[in-house]
């Protein structure tokens, strides 16, 4: 029984990478279950015993990758650090994740407003959003940043790290800590109250 679980297992992870592949490169809407079959390396009812629809496929990656990122990044700051500190903090966390899985971030981006997701893929970006207006909520109550609307920092922010996924896939630039530094001065210049 182990190892037909195991195969399962595999098969799905199969499919699933599969999915991330071609999801990213052309979008849902660009991309037919049997493509996905093919490149996952199985038949294409196999993807329906474990997914009822192209729909649920792209959905179970969405909410994958979704917890996979809520879990690198939104972990609760260390005690004491100043907001300044803090806004470091989460963003080597979301440049961390973004040059180890580049691939999740540009299809998390492109597929964020997809009228195919479901409520719990929904559900699964919240988190995020909670978070930031948390932070800087009280980053705003202490006066670090101006008087700003979380979600348009967070829309600045994670368009600047998914930006730069997306430039080094293009090899326009190289996505390493020093240019990460440099993206994360510029956007606290663009946020700060000074």
């Amino acid at each position: 029984m182990q190892v037909s679980e195991t195969k399962l297992d595999d098969k799905r992870a199969r499919l699933l990478e599969a999915a991330l592949e071609l999801f990213e490169s052309r979008g849902f809407d660009g991309v037919a279950v049997p493509e996905i079959a093919v490149r996952a390396g199985v038949a294409t009812g196999t993807v329906y015993r474990y997914f009822p629809s192209k729909e649920a496929l792209v959905n179970a990656l969405y909410q994958q990758w979704k917890g996979t990122y809520n879990a690198s990044v939104l972990a609760p700051l260390p005690h004491g650090l100043t907001v300044r500190d803090g806004f470091t903090e989460y963003w080597q966390r979301i440049t961390d994740f973004a040059r180890a899985h580049p691939r999740a971030v540009r299809f998390l981006d492109l597929h964020h407003h997809g009228a195919y997701l479901d409520e719990d893929s929904r559900a699964a970006g919240r988190p995020f959003l909670e978070t930031a207006e948390a932070f800087l909520t009280e980053a705003r109550a202490s006066r670090a940043i101006r008087d700003i609307a979380p979600a348009l920092v967070v829309a600045l922010v994670w368009g600047a790290a998914a930006g730069l996924a997306k430039f080094a896939s293009q090899g326009s630039v190289d996505f390493n800590t020093e240019t990460a530094a440099d993206m994360e001065e510029a956007l606290w210049r663009a946020i700060a109250n000074d």
